[in-house]
């Protein structure tokens, strides 16, 4: 007997669980997700009286079992749940009547979001699968995310006075020009440079590949990915803030949690500030040359554009995510929520990749030895 798990659309069909029955193979894929994840260090558990509340570690588990599957509504996640003996089982619900409420796994899900537990969990996943690999290459880009809010109004700019027209007196100090964004990016710390990155529902626009203008309104997801599409690094930022802007607190991150030694990046990225970063913490950048801002721009060696053509895992990576996650079709509002549905997406991509490539990540393998 066989039941689909996303009400109204085409999907994979998972069997239920009866007895003396075998595992699905999506549940034997989650299973092997929750073996590598030990999700009960992200949760805490405060002390309290009265009824006990919905276990938290199910609840993340669940989650995760959300982006597993394509869904994107918690009231379709427990629909899906209630209805597969298999899953809500996996979950740690026995029961399909132990199932918390809809309103519980909304309130939850705002718990996990303020308290950015799937970033911390995809951050411990990366640096425990890679603490023993070399990544060749990372590739850098940013991808558009829709959203269904109100984009937040702007303050207007208010107008400097006109100066004296003419020569200035002689003596006279020339007037020193306010830093750029990314000029004062590389004398701050990463927590300072995080809290200048502005992170509101507002308007995005960009060249899409045909050449055409895109629009929207929502947010903007910045990644770092591995040469397997393992994506490193993420940060959601508002759809109005230029790539560049983020690139020094991207390769900042990432070279906390792996050893890389190249950085491809796009000509939206040529920048001084970024190449000076990049070679700070030791890796070779290679940034496609932006022709207009020289008129005798540079350009690259043979070698350079070799290995410029594994940016294309970037590419293929937000494909993924938009295809098979849905991460542009979410129904949440706000920074918090949006990241943490990303993450969740971006864990479960993770943890596939690791799986596809499992034989050059030590961490991997051995772990799956266990398991078998």
């Amino acid at each position: 007997m066989k039941v689909s798990t996303f009400l109204g659309f085409t999907q994979e069909k998972i069997e239920f669980v009866l007895s003396g029955r075998d595992l699905s193979n999506r549940g034997k894929e989650l299973l092997l997700f929750f073996d590598l994840l030990s999700l009960g260090h992200f949760i805490s558990v405060p002390a309290s009286t009265g009824r006990p509340r919905s276990s938290r570690v199910s609840l993340l588990k669940a989650f995760i079992v959300k982006a597993a599957l394509n869904i994107t509504e918690n009231k379709q996640l427990r629909e899906v749940l209630s209805g597969n003996s298999e899953l809500h089982k996996i979950c740690g619900w026995t029961e399909s009547k132990e199932i918390p409420s809809l309103p519980t796994f909304s309130r939850v899900f705002k718990e996990f979001a303020e308290m950015k537990v799937a970033e911390k969990i995809h951050e411990k996943l990366i640096k425990t699968a890679l603490k023993d690999s070399i990544i060749g290459h990372v590739s850098r880009d940013a991808s558009s995310i829709a959203a269904r809010e109100k984009p937040l109004k702007k303050a207007k700019k208010i107008k400097k006075k006109p100066g004296k027209r003419g020569r200035p007196k002689k003596g006279t100090p020339p007037k020193k020009k306010e830093l750029t964004r990314i000029q004062k990016q590389v004398n701050l710390e990463l927590d300072e440079i995080m809290k200048d990155i502005p992170t509101a529902c507002d308007y995005g626009y960009k060249t899409g590949s045909d050449g055409n203008p895109l629009y929207w309104i929502g947010y903007k997801l910045h990644a770092d990915w591995s040469d397997e599409g393992i994506p490193l690094s993420y940060i959601v930022t508002s759809a109005s803030l230029h790539d560049s802007q983020v690139s020094i607190p991207l390769t900042a991150i990432s070279s906390g949690k792996a050893t890389y030694l190249y950085e491809l990046m796009d000509a939206g990225y040529d920048a001084p500030e970024i190449d000076e970063i990049c070679r700070k913490y030791k890796h070779i950048p290679i940034i496609k040359p932006n022709k207009r801002r020289s008129k005798n721009p540079r350009t690259l060696d043979p070698a350079e554009r070799r290995r410029y053509r594994e940016r294309t895992t970037a590419e293929r990576g937000f494909a993924a995510l938009k295809d098979d996650f849905r991460i542009d079709k979410s129904r949440f509002r706000g920074n918090d929520k949006i990241a943490s549905h990303i993450g969740f997406s971006m864990i479960v991509l993770t943890l596939r990749k690791l799986l596809q490539y499992s034989k050059k990540f030590p961490f991997v393998e051995q772990t799956l030895k266990e398991v078998a």
